[in-house]
């Protein structure tokens, strides 16, 4: 019979950093597969870079053929609004192309200093206070469910840097499944 403290320093410890090693693996793959989006916002972001910089080329070379008389001004006009709005449409999109850079940055930033925690603590001999303060920012214990005729209870772990996993990857962890 295994006695409660060897289970509480010995056999949870090892539970727990086999799940979070599982989890790291899942991870890591995730991560080849975000880097080749962010290689391909960036240069969705540069494309768009260039083209708002042909526009005002093209702004300019109207505009001369405007005062030239070479272009109507009818046709000036609708080829500047044309223009500016295409400009104004591509901002929007730098913008927003930018944000989602910088936050997809900072999630692999994160991982790898979560990746970093975990491997701190592969030879774990007694899992403490300090050690799952480190690793953990918060649990969150649900309601238990008794619709199914027997009581379930979902319990979400929200870990630091990295915060709560999907549900889909828990499962996939929980079934043996690996990336």
């Amino acid at each position: 019979m295994i006695g409660l403290n060897t289970w509480k320093n010995k056999i949870w410890p090892g539970i727990i950093l086999c799940y979070l090693c599982a989890v790291i693996l899942d991870i890591t793959a995730d991560k080849a597969e975000a880097r080749k989006e962010l290689a391909a916002k960036r240069r969705q972001l540069t494309q768009a870079q260039r083209r708002i910089e042909e526009l005002d080329r093209l702004f300019k070379r109207i505009y001369e053929d405007n005062i030239s008389g070479k272009l109507s001004d009818s046709r000036f006009q609708m080829l500047s609004d044309d223009y500016e709005q295409e400009q104004e449409e591509l901002r929007e999109k730098l913008l927003r192309w930018n944000e989602e850079i910088t936050k997809q940055e900072e999630q692999a930033e994160n991982i790898d200093r979560f990746i970093g925690k975990v491997r701190k603590y592969l030879d774990l001999d007694e899992l403490t206070p300090a050690i799952l303060n480190d690793m953990i920012k918060a649990v969150y214990v649900h309601a238990p469910d008794k619709s199914k005729g027997y009581r379930e209870q979902q319990i979400d772990i929200s870990y630091d840097l990295i915060g709560i996993l999907p549900a889909s990857l828990l499962n996939s962890l929980q079934n043996g499944e690996t990336a």
